[in-house]
This record gives structure tokens, C-alpha cells and sequence, in this order.
């Protein structure tokens, strides 16, 4: 995860509030992880798959009680490849099918 992120986890889910005997502010709150990856999803195979990614997270909702409801993933993202025109074209369409894909899951968590 990114260093940012994993300082945020760090300040956020604390003692007394996440977790522990007081800790219940995240009980029964659903959490879906959303992420891109520069590499293409071909990358991503048995060997490592992309479902490990998200087992940081995954079991941190198991310790604060959250509930874990999924992801949603595109590969193939990758800021190096925004000087090629039809490449940043192939990746906007991707980001935009990311973005409809992940509205979709939240509206059916409602």
C-alpha cells in the first residue's frame, strides 16, 4: 500500500476507537477498496494474485468489525504512459469503466 495510506491506517485505526473492549466506531460499516494498478492484469496470477493485495485491508476489517464487501480493480493504469495519445485514451476509457463499476457496487450496497 501506498506510504501515505498505510500512515493513515496507522493514525486512524487506533486503540479505543477501532478496535479494543471501546472501540466500536467502525462496527458493521462496510468496506470496499477500490485500485488500479500500472501493471496489466495479466500481471497478476497465481503466483500473486490480486486478491492479495487487498488482505491488509481485509483483515483489518475483521479487527474493527467492519464489514468487508469486496473490490474493484483495473489494471493497466499507469502514469508512464501518458505521453502516448492513444494509450492515454485506452486508460481513460478504463478509469471511466472503474469509476461506473464501483458507482454500481455502492448503489447495491444501499
Amino acid at each position: 500500500m501506498p506510504a501515505l495510506l498505510a500512515k493513515w491506517m496507522e493514525d486512524v485505526f487506533v486503540h479505543g476507537f477501532s478496535h479494543g473492549t471501546t472501540g466500536k466506531a467502525l462496527v458493521h460499516k462496510k468496506l470496499l477498496l477500490s485500485f488500479t494498478t500500472g501493471a496489466p492484469e495479466s500481471a497478476y496470477d497465481a503466483s500473486f494474485p490480486v486478491e492479495a493485495m487487498a488482505e491488509r485491508f481485509v483483515r483489518t476489517a475483521g479487527l474493527t468489525g467492519m464489514d468487508y464487501v469486496g473490490f474493484i480493480y483495473t489494471g493497466g493504469v499507469s502514469y508512464s504512459l501518458r505521453a502516448d495519445a492513444e494509450k492515454r485514451a485506452e486508460m481513460a476509457a478504463a478509469s471511466h469503466a472503474h469509476a461506473q463499476r464501483l458507482v454500481e457496487k455502492i448503489q447495491s450496497l444501499a
